[in-house]
């Protein structure tokens, strides 16, 4: 069972097969725009953040950036400490939408909510070593 409703997918890149990026969606939110919605965490900033490329990529017929592989919460709390981090200027590039989205839906969720204390405390941690 999705917790709080989220389903997770782990995306990796077509060309290569690399891990790129944990999303979620909410499949059963109440807003039709959240139905539509994906979010993928920033490990670095312990957020998930309603990305516009990654929704775009998500609901295209052909022709993907990344494989979306429907994985279970388990799995996600996994995947989530494997995610690579997100740079200063893909972080900009997400949250300013071309398309897809307009720029009030692009929301975000603590990692902490989507996943759990003891992933958002995983993050911070590798946050904190990363610095030193």
């Amino acid at each position: 069972m999705p917790k709080d409703g989220w389903e997770f997918w782990r995306l990796a890149r077509v060309d290569d097969g690399s891990l790129e990026w944990l999303a979620g969606t909410r499949p059963n939110a109440r807003a039709t725009i959240d139905q539509h919605k994906v979010w993928t965490l920033i490990p670095n900033r312990s957020i998930f953040v309603a990305n516009w490329i990654v929704t775009e990529d998500h609901h295209r017929d052909s022709g993907f950036r990344w494989t979306h592989e429907n994985i279970d919460i388990d799995d996600a709390r996994k995947v989530a400490l494997a995610v690579p981090e997100i740079g200063v200027d893909e972080l900009q590039r997400i949250s300013k939408p071309e398309s897809e989205l307009t720029l009030d839906q692009v929301d975000r969720y603590s990692a902490e909510k989507v996943l759990g204390k003891r992933v958002a405390d995983a993050l911070s941690d590798r946050r904190f070593e990363a610095r030193e």
